[in-house]
Formats: C-alpha cells, structure tokens, sequence
C-alpha cells in the first residue's frame, strides 16, 4: 500500500469517527464537527489520486490545480484539529497575549473554521509544528505553492515529483495529527 492509499484510509476512518462524536466529545467540539464538511474533506483527499495517478506525466495546468488539492487538504487538517481542541482553542483567546491570530480587528474571537490559512499557520507556532521547523517550512511550501492558481505572473509550482512526494508528507502530517488527537476514552471520563 503506496502513502496515498494509507493517506485515504486514515482520513476516511479518522473523519467517521469524528463526525459522530456526539456523545462523546464536548457538546460544543460535536456541534462544530456536524457542521464541518468531513464529507467533502474525505473526498478532497480522494481526489489527491487524480494527481498521483497522472504523475510524472502531469502538465504544468494539472500540476496547479493538485497544488491547490493538496493545499486546502492540508488546511483542512489544521482546522479539524482545532475544532477537536476547540476548548483548548477557547483558551487561547483568553490569554490574549501571543495568540492575536485569532482575534479579529474588533477583538472577538475568529471561530478556528473561519480562519485563513495564513492566521491557522501561525497560531499552530507552538501547538501542532515549531517556529522554523520543517514541518512548517512544508506548510509554508505547500500554501504558497497553492496560491499559484493565480497564476498570471510566473510562480514555483515545483515538479509533479515534488508534489509526489508532498503527498508522502502529507500522510506523515496526518499521522503526526492523529497521534495529537485525544484518545476517545479520555472523553468518557470528562464531565461535560
């Protein structure tokens, strides 16, 4: 089994047990997860297999559009695991202090799902990567490199290898995701 058919099955498995966590997780972690779109999640990460089926042989125009796949794939994690921890998310605004990527100009509290990629990137500084760690050095790569759907002036989109073997650390990221996911057991025991 290749990275993407390991990468399509823990997302399917990963985004089922999720969205029926009512009962489970706290009351407000559930409301978030059955309105977030897993579905759709689960069939973005599908939809990688277009690319990795293409290959070597992608044009330069196919290779834009699995840079924007792979790209909202990734973002996409990054807010699933904040509406997991959304209590812990909560906690953050009300410190205030380093985390001012998720206060709005008005100083409410920018709900993690509506957060750009840009404000998800640096917020994680800490939490899921460090500052200049090569986790978010690849995150950095593959949100710039999704950016080049506006592609008027000439952008770094990189080669169809380079995006092969994104999708390989697209797996590790999800892998390095899941085991930050609390175990399902320590919910049970929570008083919510």
């Amino acid at each position: 089994m290749n990275s993407y058919e390991s990468l399509v099955i823990e997302t399917n498995r990963i985004m089922d047990l999720w969205k029926n966590s009512r009962g489970f997780a706290p009351v407000d972690t559930a409301d978030k997860l059955e309105k977030a779109m897993l579905d759709l999640h689960c069939e973005m990460t599908k939809s990688l297999g277009i690319w990795t089926n293409k290959g070597l042989s992608m044009t330069n125009g196919e290779l834009v559009l699995a840079r924007v796949n792979i790209g909202a794939v990734v973002e996409s994690w990054i807010k699933f695991f904040y509406c997991i921890y959304y209590h812990d998310y909560i906690e953050s605004y009300k410190e205030k202090g380093k985390d001012s990527n998720i206060i709005s100009k008005k100083g409410k509290m920018i709900q993690p799902e509506k957060l750009s990629f840009e404000e998800l990137k640096h917020f994680s500084i800490g939490k899921l990567w460090e500052d200049k760690s090569d986790t978010l050095k690849w995150v950095e790569k593959v949100q710039n490199q999704r950016n080049s759907i506006h592609y008027f002036y000439p952008k770094n989109i990189g080669t169809p290898q380079e995006f092969l073997n994104d999708v390989e650390k697209l797996y590790k990221f999800v892998c390095d995701i899941e085991e930050r996911l609390p175990p399902i057991e320590d919910f049970y025991f929570e008083d919510y």
